[in-house]
């Protein structure tokens, strides 16, 4: 007899069930029927959760990213504020960043993926001002706007990123060179002092892979 579960276990089981149907299909391919057999139930108890295909991958996609900024910022407070910027900057796992890349493919075609996607980026945001913040105020960087700071270098890590996983354009080592000098730049720390403090791997580890 199968066991049985609670609501929340149950809701647990789909999402996760989710996420690897995204690793193997992407968002796009992601359809009740493959996620039911990923779970081992009918595909039909889903609605019973969720509305729809486009609530179940904005869900799945929140549940995943939340948990893995938890685990980032607990991570980042536990280093040097040098350190935290080097691992929050350098360029994180492919299955984490390709899961962010085809969430942003899909986000046009699902409002609610979009929504949960727009969410979670500003927590990025959120998350490195906090990051340039501690470095300003430990003596070690100096910035007037974290936030704007912040916004700058997501968009600068973000575009490598897409170059680095999607595209193959340049490889880790090139991705962190560029993206810390333009850290170091804009935040006048000392240039190579990201390379030497950066905790790799540090962050960015895709709950569902």
């Amino acid at each position: 007899m199968a066991e049985r579960k609670t609501s929340d276990e149950r809701r647990e089981q789909i999402l996760r069930a989710t996420l690897v149907v995204v690793a193997q299909k992407g968002f796009a391919g992601v359809t009740l029927r493959d996620v039911g057999a990923e779970a081992g139930i009918a595909h039909g108890l889903i609605r019973h959760y969720f509305a729809g295909r486009d609530e179940l991958v904005a869900a799945a996609f929140d549940y995943a990213v939340t948990a893995e900024l938890a685990s980032d910022h607990a991570l980042l407070d536990g280093l040097d504020p040098v350190a935290a910027l080097a691992g929050w900057l350098s360029a994180t796992p492919e299955n984490h960043y390709i899961v962010w890349i085809d969430a942003w493919s899909e986000a046009p075609r699902t409002p609610a993926l979009a929504a949960a996607l727009d969410r979670h980026h500003r927590d990025c945001e959120r998350i490195l001002a906090d990051q340039i913040a501690r470095a300003v105020a430990a003596g070690a960087a100096t910035s007037a706007h974290p936030d704007e700071d912040a916004r700058m270098l997501t968009a600068v890590a973000d575009g490598v990123a897409v170059q680095h996983h999607a595209m193959g354009i340049v490889d880790v080592d090139e991705a962190n060179a560029i993206v810390f000098a333009a850290a170091e730049q804009r935040l006048g720390l000392e240039a190579g002092s990201l390379a030497r403090a950066n905790p790799v791997p540090a962050r960015g580890q895709w709950v569902g892979a």
